[in-house]
């Protein structure tokens, strides 16, 4: 092997044991948390008009950041899939969905989020969410957060968005029956 090889493949060792740490980090079992995401559709499907009412269900490709730099959704990806009513009468939109993140362990957190019932076009629009639970470290997810959503891009072929998750959580693990 060559040097510069050798030089590569060190590096890389060091750069993983660097971070084999924070993947066994544990979660405080109750805490506050700021959480900037990013979400893509690469595929918006098509509006489904009835009467002055458009629906649509749209699945997004998320990634969560904790701003604590660790913690809760920290560096981890997943996936939304949610339902959009516009009713153009009322001049108002629904939305409510479920999210699942997953981090490099494999453990998974499960979301829940919607409007606050029907929000009137053009306003800004923000969701309440609660966790549903989750694998592994975050067995026993629970609490609620406000969710901040920007748009970023929305076109026939790419919708983009970002935004904030604050609120607080609880972990509560389930006791193992002793045998």
């Amino acid at each position: 092997m060559r040097c510069s090889a050798k030089i590569a493949v060190c590096a890389s060792v060091l750069s993983l044991a660097c971070f084999a740490p924070a993947f066994a980090q544990e979660l405080p079992s109750e805490a506050k948390f700021s959480i900037t995401y990013t979400a893509v559709n690469p595929a918006p499907s098509k509006i489904v008009s009835v009467g002055d009412r458009d629906v649509a269900v749209s699945s997004s490709i998320m990634t969560a950041v904790n701003d604590s730099g660790s913690g809760l959704l920290h560096n981890m990806a997943g996936r939304c899939n949610f339902m959009t009513d516009t009713n153009k009468g009322a001049k108002t939109i629904e939305i409510h969905g479920f999210c699942n993140y997953a981090d490099r362990a494999g453990d998974q957190v499960f979301e829940e989020f919607m409007t606050n019932g029907p929000a009137t076009l053009g306003s800004p629009i923000a969701f309440k969410g609660k966790w549903l639970g989750g694998t592994g470290k975050f067995e026993g997810l629970s609490g609620e957060f406000e969710i901040r959503p920007a748009t970023i891009l929305v076109s026939d072929t790419l919708v983009q968005g970002a935004g904030k998750k604050t609120g607080t959580y609880q972990i509560k693990k389930t006791p193992v029956a002793q045998k």
